[in-house]
């Protein structure tokens, strides 16, 4: 199903995210949080073990779907006005995002939680946008790089933090 994958990571380059800014974002996590050198051969094979699992692709491609679709969205809509604010208590973003994040790790999760919460980088930058809805496309960014962080420790021989 490269297919699968290669559609998801075009996606998210049309919504402004490219694989180098997932490895960035993660390198940055992963140096701030256990201020380790980073193999960079490593965390690209972590990134891209990441991306390229169908299950992920078809989460990335549905909730870029969901923002594009949201954008679209009458004006007379309520939803529509929730999404504009990516109001609280909305929370299917964050499932999405879960369900990335339960692929790899529970640690993956709960870093995916503080990402969410910091938004550090690209993934403020993509919250804050107002000219475009990118209710679910801040949640998917943070769950790649907490999950490309988890199968980066993986990759060296187990988390041991």
């Amino acid at each position: 199903m490269k297919d699968l994958q290669e559609a998801a990571i075009g996606k998210l380059a049309e919504r402004g995210v490219t694989i180098a800014d997932i490895t960035a974002g993660t390198q940055t996590f992963l140096t701030d949080k256990y201020h380790d050198t980073i193999d960079t051969e490593k965390l690209t094979a972590a990134v891209q073990h990441v991306l390229h699992k169908d299950e992920v692709a078809d989460i990335i491609l549905t909730a870029i779907y969901l923002d594009e679709q949201a954008a679209l969205m009458p004006e007379t809509q309520p939803l529509k006005a929730r999404l504009q604010r990516d109001a609280n208590g909305h929370n299917v973003d964050e499932i999405l995002a879960i369900a990335i994040t339960q692929q790899f790790s529970a640690a993956a999760t709960v870093h995916y939680g503080l990402l969410d919460d910091l938004k550090p980088g690209l993934i403020g930058e993509i919250n804050d946008r107002t000219d475009s809805i990118n209710v679910y496309l801040d949640d998917i960014l943070a769950a790649l790089i907490a999950s490309s962080a988890m199968t980066y420790l993986e990759l060296l021989g187990g988390n041991n933090y």
